[in-house]
């Protein structure tokens, strides 16, 4: 048994070092979609102010998990995005529209996810976030604080009271730390006007909360902009329900997905197991299980074979990667024990196991520091998810030894 632990060791460890002359492929990649605006970058506190007929906006939630009538789905109002900054003052319209899914509902978020848009100057034909901290953007994401009231949401659970928008922030900051292609986020706070009132908006029941202070939010890159800097396009699930006429609805599984491409006349090369063992490992660190992802065709999940999964195709290769971690154990502070993958398809090799993990463990330091930041403003987040990391850790060790 001895003899065989220590052949185990010495190919964990060969694995390792062959793989050091990929590292800067990987890191890389993790970049690959990602705008150069100055918001992800920026490092001054700000407070963002966003006008606009919240009344109105709230009326127009989308159904969770079913088909969005046309008038739902296309409705924006509106608005105007005021900031100060060292450069100066900035006011920029935009038209805000919400997004998510279950997140929509007044049970869930009473103050819900929002997208801005920014428009063209008639004048110069230039985008309006020409020149600013959202320069070279059509669009960007807004993770709101959910629910000003204290507490959380009914069945899922959502954090309510304006602690979980730096929460996820942190969980995208880790992803992209861990060489795993993806979203840039940015936390920030911002306060919010109703245009009806000059006030600041009231919450519909349960809540009823007036958002009459600055709230925690982050902001969040898009589909759109990462499609566009990583100049590719979208695939989406075979087996998705609804269907969009401007994407291509041919995914079905990793391993099978140079098939899929070639069914549609593309050309791609095969899935690297060790960029969907980094996702999985990810997922289980920061406790999130709200997501799917088909490795096989003949998996027995009833799932559908992407959920908060993107896949984008870019120069002959298949992007895969998570998003969406309102219901990650990092930000609902869930210290339940982790729960690693099983890596019990023939898609994992046990070296592309071990180099991920190596990776993980080297990592470790640099993910910790990234929660003292957090520390900074929220002591009992950053010190249950310091728990949470050791546990993880700890899960990692007994089985990868």
């Amino acid at each position: 048994m001895k003899k065989y632990l220590i052949n185990w060791v010495m190919f964990a460890a060969l694995a390792v070092w062959s793989s050091y002359p990929a590292l800067a492929d990987t890191a890389a990649n993790s970049a690959i979609g990602h705008s150069k605006a100055p918001i992800f970058s920026n490092k001054e506190k700000i407070v963002f102010n966003l006008e606009t007929d919240f009344v109105d906006l709230w009326k127009h939630r989308a159904p969770a998990n079913a088909e969005v009538p046309e008038e739902i789905k296309e409705f924006e109002t509106p608005g105007r995005l005021t900031w100060e900054d060292r450069t100066g003052k900035h006011d920029l319209p935009v038209l805000v529209q919400l997004r998510g899914n279950t997140s929509q509902s007044e049970l869930q978020c009473p103050f819900p996810k929002m997208t801005l848009n920014f428009e063209k100057d008639q004048a110069t034909d230039e985008r309006v976030s020409k020149g600013t901290l959202f320069d070279g953007l059509k669009s960007i994401g807004i993770g709101t604080h959910c629910g000003g009231k204290p507490g959380a949401s009914v069945r899922f659970r959502r954090v309510w009271g304006g602690q979980s928008p730096h929460r996820e922030a942190l969980v995208y900051k880790v992803q992209e730390l861990l060489s795993i292609p993806g979203y840039q986020a940015s936390a920030t706070t911002f306060s919010y006007i109703d245009r009806n009132t000059g006030k600041g908006p009231v919450e519909p029941q349960p809540s009823g909360f007036a958002v009459n202070r600055p709230m925690p939010a982050f902001f969040l890159e898009n589909i759109n902009t990462f499609v566009k800097y990583a100049d590719g396009k979208e695939i989406r699930s075979a087996d998705s329900r609804f269907k969009d006429t401007d994407k291509l609805y041919i995914f079905t599984s990793i391993v099978d997905a140079p098939r899929d491409a070639r069914a549609a006349g593309l050309v791609i090369d095969p899935i690297d197991p060790k960029a969907i063992i980094r996702i999985m490992l990810f997922q289980a660190l920061v406790g999130n299980y709200d997501w799917h992802l088909r490795i096989s065709r003949d998996d027995s999940d009833d799932s559908g074979s992407l959920w908060n999964i993107k896949v984008v195709e870019t120069d002959h290769k298949w992007i895969v990667f998570p998003y969406d971690y309102d219901l990650a154990a990092w930000v609902k502070l869930d210290n339940s024990p982790p729960e690693l993958p099983s890596f019990d398809n023939n898609f994992y090799k046990p070296a592309d196991i071990s180099v991920v993990v190596a990776e993980f463990k080297e990592k470790r330091s640099d993910i910790e520091a990234l929660v003292d930041d957090l520390a900074n403003e929220d002591q009992s987040g950053a010190r249950s998810i310091k728990e949470q990391i050791k546990s993880f850790y700890n899960a990692l060790d007994r089985r990868f030894r």
